[in-house]
């Protein structure tokens, strides 16, 4: 039988929470009453009548939080239609920055600090890099943070997008790569991030240089190396289709939730990276909550950034870089269409009738 997260959150989150009150913010109890509170009477709605068959319809409001998996599939399709309008006539390429296992619970002890630094360091490595090759140059890029690998466990990484071009400010020149399926070596690039997040531990965050053990510094230094992989993606449609997948939605699909097996374990389906094969897993409820809570960032932390001349203040850049390579102009946008909201049945047109109150406002931690 299917599993929703609000079934399984109704069912096993107060337990939980009287459990491991100790490591829950209000972040996490904000998730959890958006998710309870998802297409329910708690958030108002719509009352709409059909004209034909005269059945009432109750259509309640989407939390639109972004951990709730039945929230964000719109705003996913219209944030892949304004990407893919904006991309350039060159080569792409995927390139992931993963943070060493021996730093990642740094992400835990202080998200607000840690995920954009990883974000402004990554994003100013590979401008550094492409620089110092170009002798100046800056790229334009997308940036996304992914907090979570297929088990739900904690991987924090970052997935970017990269058009193969580069534009000089001062020679107002484009630099391109000298092959079409080759932007940087990768060993400079994973050097200069280490090195950048080493150095902004250490100068502009001491308290929490100053905590971190012996592993966490030995990671940090020149001798270790860390995994940086860069993918030709062809015109970078497929990737950045793939990368809107998770965008807008959270750490898992809400059809990967299966059931209960006999045991009372949930039951989460998932695809091996290594072999491509499909698989599933089952997880104690509080440890299925548990991995669903790391994944849920603190409020106002953004996890897709812009950087270059793909940034929000570089549209005149960005429409010279466009005309120098032949167009005139970004395209218009290809947003979907709205489905039609009609009776379920009969398929009749629905009449809105009235606005549906909020039962209760949302509650914070108790």
């Amino acid at each position: 039988m299917a599993l929703d997260l609000a079934e399984l959150l109704g069912e096993h989150w107060h337990q939980y929470a009287r459990a491991h009150r100790q490591h829950l913010c209000a972040a996490h109890y904000r998730a959890v009453h958006r998710v309870l509170a998802c297409r329910t009477r708690a958030l108002g709605g719509r009352l709409y009548k059909c004209g034909s068959c005269q059945t009432k319809h109750y259509a309640y409001h989407s939390c639109n939080h972004r951990s709730c998996p039945q929230c964000g599939a719109l705003d996913q399709q219209i944030w892949t239609a304004k990407q893919e309008a904006r991309l350039l006539p060159v080569p792409y390429f995927m390139v992931t920055f993963t943070l060493p296992a021996q730093l990642r619970s740094l992400c835990l002890s202080y998200p607000e600090i840690l995920y954009p630094l990883i974000l402004r360091q990554s994003a100013a490595a590979l401008q550094d890099v492409t620089a110092t090759k170009t002798g100046g140059a800056r790229l334009g890029f997308t940036s996304v943070l992914h907090t979570w690998g297929r088990q739900i466990q904690h991987h924090p990484h970052l997935h970017l997008i990269v058009p193969g071009v580069a534009f000089h400010p001062k020679l107002q020149t484009l630099v391109h790569p000298a092959k079409d399926s080759f932007l940087i070596h990768y060993q400079p690039l994973a050097a200069r991030f280490r090195s950048r997040l080493h150095a902004a531990l250490k100068n502009d965050h001491p308290e929490i240089y100053q905590a971190l053990t012996h592993e966490q510094r030995h990671v940090l230094s020149p001798a270790k190396n860390w995994n940086v992989q860069l993918k030709h993606v062809g015109s970078g449609r497929t990737a950045l289709r793939y990368l809107a997948r998770y965008v807008q939605r959270s750490a898992f699909a809400a059809k990967r939730l299966i059931g209960y097996d006999k045991h009372g374990n949930v039951l989460l389906r998932w695809t091996s990276s290594a072999t491509g094969k499909s698989a599933i897993m089952a997880l104690h409820p509080h440890e299925f909550i548990r991995r669903w809570l790391l994944h849920v960032l603190p409020k106002g932390l953004t996890r897709i950034r812009h950087y270059g001349f793909l940034g929000s203040a570089a549209r005149k850049t960005r429409l010279r870089i466009r005309l120098m390579l032949g167009e005139l102009g970004e395209p218009t946008p290809k947003l979907p269409e709205p489905e039609p909201f009609t009776c379920q049945c009969c398929g009749g047109m629905l009449t809105f009738l009235r606005d549906l109150k909020p039962i209760h406002p949302m509650r914070g931690p108790p």
